[in-house]
């Protein structure tokens, strides 16, 4: 039982943060970019992507398990029928959003449905299904169990990284920068700061 829980527990955080999606892997920086100029957003979207990327991954393990692969038809569908289940997820998602919170549907604009088309929940989709598949140091296979606690990882390192980062932006925007570097530049230098400590846990607990 403890040894299931502390392999559950290393599957977390290396997901979360030794292998984080945005600051160690540089999957889904558009969002990243688009929606940290301030908190509410960075909110917003830190609990859109958690919900879409958790659903997402659960349906396609299933849809991978159960059907593609049965079938044989895996290698050649799962993009279109992965893409296909977080499109639906993302429509749930914005309908939700336009209802109970319309100043933060406005406030995400875009980058709302642009979820469905972002890598990083492809990506990990992909991932909770077919380990290893981008090259990453993830070479087991997945039961449901830990392709569902690797998800929440990755979503939970998604927006701790997206909300860390609105916070600096958002004191960076009343810190005396020389004007020069104000706006994205200082995005920037302040992202590739945060991606060298993301880095420096590499190999933490021998992940």
């Amino acid at each position: 039982m403890m040894e299931t829980l502390a392999h559950f527990a290393l599957l977390l955080v290396g997901a979360a943060l030794v292998n984080n999606i945005l600051l160690t892997r540089f999957i889904g920086l558009c969002p990243f970019f688009g929606v940290s100029n301030a908190m509410e957003t960075s909110w917003g979207m830190a609990g859109a992507v958690l919900f879409v990327m958790t659903l997402a991954s659960t349906a396609t393990w299933v849809f991978w398990n159960w059907l593609l692969v049965p079938l044989g038809v895996g290698e050649f569908l799962y993009i279109p029928a992965f893409i296909l289940v977080i499109a639906s997820l993302v429509q749930f998602v914005e309908m939700y959003l336009r209802k109970a919170a319309p100043s933060l549907y406005r406030s995400l604009g875009i980058f709302l449905p642009l979820i469905t088309t972002n890598c990083a929940v492809l990506a990990t989709a992909t991932e909770a299904v077919k380990p290893g598949f981008f090259k990453m140091n993830l070479a087991y296979g997945f039961g449901f169990g830990e392709a569902v606690v690797y998800t929440v990882g990755v979503a939970l390192g998604f927006g701790f990284a997206l909300i860390t980062f609105a916070a600096l932006r958002e004191r960076l925007e009343v810190a005396p920068v020389p004007d020069v570097m104000r706006g994205t530049p200082m995005a920037f230098i302040t992202a590739g700061l945060l991606s060298l400590g993301y880095v420096g846990l590499s190999g933490l607990f021998g992940l």
